[in-house]
């Protein structure tokens, strides 16, 4: 993608005006943009390209969500810290997903199938890659256009009723429809429109926002807070990946691994480590999800997602000052460094 330059418009006479209309069209391009870019790296000739570590991804995306949460982002207020609230939970996830990347049975069973030339032995760190790209490419374009233009999220033109990636301007457009797995992502999520869950998540950030201190304030961001998870979860995640034959395949072959030893000499959990660090031996800083866990089955992981949201709330509450401070080293993380090999 070509280094963004700003748009000068140009009079051939001193007193003419040239008016130029901006439409949310233009908004959402500049919202898309930004998360393009913030997966990417410059090049030596202004160009920036994606950065190829799923990885390194997703600690990028970690930092850009625990960014947002700390207003530390583009637009962002200090002042209305904690409107974001999903935001510092999606920061602990996107770091888990960093975490599940580096086991050693995702890369094994990534590098096994590339080896063997069998395609659907690389689904687990593909389909971790593919979902937490794309739902990065949903969410953070909505907050960044909130934190922008929020007189024109709800209000003015709003646009929060007006995003498809089929109305975004070029080339913007283009590099969307060019990101890894697009072709089968983008339909799948509805084409980047906004679901009634993230237009709910929304409508409480402006409530909460506006509110002091509070048990009031804290009971807003939790019904904020799953109806985020409502929206990543149930409309992008699961239709993404986990309806996906050849994802759940795998992630039924992990449950039952006394058929697939190689694939599990050290089973890796399922859990939600609120540090930022992969691993923790505190009890009370993790959410372990329950040995009866269907991943890919929606009721089951949305059971552990409310369970392990009620954990962070409490945390969030009792242990503030440890919740914002691993917050600050997760933010750190937005230039994760790509590397030469992908698994």
């Amino acid at each position: 993608m070509a280094e963004p330059k700003p748009t000068n418009g140009v009079n051939d006479a001193p007193a003419k005006t040239q008016p130029i209309t901006i439409t949310c069209n233009e908004l959402w391009s500049y919202a898309q943009q930004f998360s393009y870019l913030r997966l990417s790296d410059k090049k030596s000739d202004g160009t920036y390209k994606l950065i190829g570590l799923y990885a390194a991804r997703a600690r990028r995306i970690s930092a850009t969500y625990a960014r947002f949460y700390l207003e530390t982002e583009e637009g962002g207020d200090a002042s209305k810290i904690g409107r974001y609230y999903w935001m510092a939970l999606g920061a602990f996830a996107s770091k888990t997903v960093a975490c599940l990347l580096d086991k050693f049975q995702v890369k094994a069973s990534y590098f096994s199938g590339e080896a063997l030339g069998v395609m659907d032995g690389q689904n687990i760190a593909n389909g971790l890659g593919q979902g937490n790209l794309w739902l990065f490419g949903d969410i953070a374009p909505a907050h960044w256009f909130y934190n922008r233009y929020p007189q024109n999220f709800f209000n003015g033109m709003d646009c929060i009723h007006k995003r498809h990636c089929d109305k975004l301007i070029e080339p913007v457009k283009t590099y969307v429809k060019a990101l890894p797995w697009s072709t089968k992502s983008l339909g799948k999520i509805n084409n980047l429109a906004a679901s009634p869950d993230l237009i709910k998540g929304f409508e409480y950030i402006v409530q909460i926002e506006k509110m002091a201190p509070s048990k009031a304030r804290r009971d807003k961001q939790l019904k904020h807070l799953l109806a985020i998870a409502d929206h990543e979860q149930r409309r992008v995640l699961q239709p993404l990946i986990y309806n996906d034959p050849e994802f759940s395949k795998w992630t039924a072959r992990e449950r039952n691994w006394f058929k697939w030893p190689i694939l599990r000499l050290i089973p890796p959990k399922y859990e939600l480590v609120f540090t930022h660090q992969c691993e923790t031996e505190e009890p009370d800083l993790k959410s372990i999800a329950p040995n009866d866990l269907i991943v890919e089955n929606e009721k089951s992981r949305m059971d552990w997602i409310v369970e392990a949201a009620g954990m962070f709330h409490k945390l969030m509450d009792i242990k503030a000052a440890h919740m914002s401070n691993e917050l600050k080293i997760m933010a750190g993380w937005k230039e994760s460094p790509d590397a030469k090999h992908v698994y």
